[in-house]
């Protein structure tokens, strides 16, 4: 079971690198075109643009090693959610966990691992730390992601 476990997340960590490389791809490519376009105030503008659709690709390269480092200190253990009703910004989510006063932030969730999460009601994760940082990740769905612990 834990070689099984141990497979998945490796498959969830290197489907992560693959979705990162993908959004900063997706940003240079915008900004490639922009910079075919040649008007300098476009290109002005588009700088907060490209920077905030690389913005997950770059996060998760930036902890990748601690996300790493948490997968291997930590054994993955399932356990029961449902989402915080009104909590939704963007793509994060807070979600409540059964049976703990803390919550979990989850900065990124994309809409196909939402619908996972709200069906089975669970997500499996390693930690959290002493600084209260845990990796997430879904089962069915290879999907892994840093998220936080907070108070209820």
């Amino acid at each position: 079971m834990t070689t099984m476990i141990e497979n998945w997340s490796d498959t969830c960590l290197a489907r992560a690198d693959r979705r990162a490389v993908g959004h900063i791809l997706f940003a240079l490519a915008v900004l490639g075109v922009v910079l075919l376009i040649g008007w300098i105030w476009l290109t002005v503008l588009s700088v907060p643009v490209v920077l905030e659709l690389a913005a997950p690709g770059l996060r998760h390269f930036f902890q990748r090693s601690g996300t790493v480092e948490l997968v291997e200190r930590f054994p993955w253990r399932p356990v029961s959610v449902s989402f915080v009703a009104g909590r939704r910004i963007g793509r994060q989510a807070y979600l409540r966990v059964a049976d703990s006063e803390n919550n979990l932030r989850l900065p990124e969730l994309p809409e196909r691992a939402r619908v996972l999460v709200r069906h089975t009601g669970r997500i499996w994760i390693a930690g959290p730390d002493e600084r209260g940082r845990v990796v997430a990740m879904t089962r069915g769905l290879a999907f892994l992601t840093r998220g936080r612990v907070i108070d209820r």
